[in-house]
């Protein structure tokens, strides 16, 4: 290749990204996206930290001209720092996963004894849990549950998953079996699950909606899920449709 060839290359894919400002701008956008969605414990400082690394990545293995633009690019590979970095901090998925199942299984035996809805304080003396371990099993759990919505999210916006007849029929019935758990819980937790999930609410912003502490907001939210989980993963028996 000839000097003014690599030159012309050179300036090309020096513009092809964005200044110091753009790119922070970038990486503070997605950071703010994802500390809203997260627990309140998680700090956007971190999130940027580890969202940078993933805008280095970007830059590294970038290639102009092979379709997506560098802002898209370095959109997902940002969002993979940020996931991996949470995953990395929050127990591991597997663990989590037990804790959700624990949880769901004390709920399912203090209300079969006692014919009462079980709250987190009940379940957490089920568990043998002090009030901070509970708390900080919560936070774990509603952080492990987030960050799977944000990955299916992710995966669902790739390329060729728009129009998938099978994937949107097993879609379509989870989503039916997800509506019947739900219409099961207490009122409470229906509520704070509608203002999280739907209405896009903070936990902070949903502690003051319910008069709560917003500890106790995650609490809450890690019983209803693991409830719901319990349901889905059970032989406990779900309404029928035309209840819900």
């Amino acid at each position: 290749m000839r000097g003014i060839d690599i030159y012309q290359k050179n300036k090309e894919e020096e513009a092809s990204f964005p200044s110091e400002e753009e790119a922070y701008a970038l990486v503070l956008k997605i950071a703010k996206y994802y500390k809203r969605k997260l627990p309140s414990h998680i700090e956007l400082a971190d999130l940027i930290q580890s969202g940078y690394l993933g805008l280095l990545e970007a830059k590294q293995n970038f290639k102009p001209g092979q379709g997506a633009t560098f802002d898209t690019f370095a959109a997902n590979r940002i969002k993979g720092a940020m996931i991996d970095d949470l995953r990395k901090n929050s127990w591991g998925t597997r663990e989590a996963m037990r804790q959700m199942r624990l949880f769901g299984e004390a709920a399912h035996r203090i209300e079969q004894r006692d014919q009462q809805a079980a709250t987190p304080d009940a379940i957490a003396k089920e568990l043998n849990m002090t009030p901070e371990e509970h708390l900080q099993a919560s936070q774990k759990i509603s952080l492990c549950q987030v960050i799977s919505m944000n990955m299916l999210e992710d995966m669902n916006a790739l390329p060729g998953n728009e129009e998938n007849p099978e994937r949107m029929v097993e879609e379509a019935d989870l989503a039916d079996k997800i509506k019947r758990a739900i219409a099961l819980l207490p009122e409470r937790e229906k509520i704070l699950l509608s203002l999280y999930y739907v209405e896009e609410l903070t936990f902070k912003e949903i502690a003051e909606v319910l008069e709560l502490t917003e500890a106790r907001v995650c609490q809450l939210h890690a019983t209803a899920i693991s409830r719901v989980r319990t349901r889905l993963h059970s032989n406990i028996p779900l309404p029928s449709p035309a209840c819900v």
